[in-house]
């Protein structure tokens, strides 16, 4: 007989034992690439480690499929965001003098490494809006119908973002 999925998944070891080669398998067939699964995997159990006091989910399949999607999506964004560096560096090098130093891009991507842990952090509808705003370029009307809220909250939140992510770089 075999168990219900809340009793394959009570402490989070029990999870990890009974869904670990299952997510593994998940993450291959998206992201093509055995390595980058294995490190996805491991940090999606990591990630739920760091959450806090553990509680069974009713559907661990899901449940693990939204976390190492959620972490896809971060490692996209972040990737997406060291490229836009990249050519910004590229242009400036193109018309300065000096390019910048190896400690001014250390320290560039350290604040870029901050801002990312910021977001992290962030409730959801505020780093979305954020992203919206500075990575995808959209103005605050058109985020506020995109996320059905009024302009004023989108005006808080992006606030919100910006004082997240300047304590993170100032830390």
């Amino acid at each position: 007989m075999k168990s219900s999925p809340a009793a394959e998944s009570s402490t989070l070891e029990a999870l990890y034992r009974g869904y670990h080669g299952w997510l593994l398998g998940w993450l291959r067939r998206r992201v093509h690439c055995s390595h980058h699964a294995a490190d996805v995997a491991q940090d999606t159990f990591m990630r739920l480690l760091a959450a806090g006091p553990y509680v069974a989910p009713r559907e661990p399949q899901a449940y693990l499929a939204t976390v190492a999607r959620r972490l896809l999506m971060d490692s996209g964004r972040r990737q997406r965001l060291e490229q836009a560096y990249r050519e910004e560096l590229e242009r400036c090098a193109s018309y300065l003098d000096q390019a910048p130093s190896p400690e001014q891009i250390l320290q560039a991507i350290q604040i870029l490494e901050a801002i990312d842990r910021a977001l992290a952090r962030m409730k959801s509808r505020v780093r979305e809006t954020f992203i919206l705003r500075h990575l995808d370029g959209l103005g605050q009307a058109q985020i506020a119908e995109r996320l059905g809220v009024t302009v004023r909250t989108v005006q808080h939140d992006l606030v919100e973002a910006l004082l997240a992510c300047d304590a993170c770089a100032q830390a």
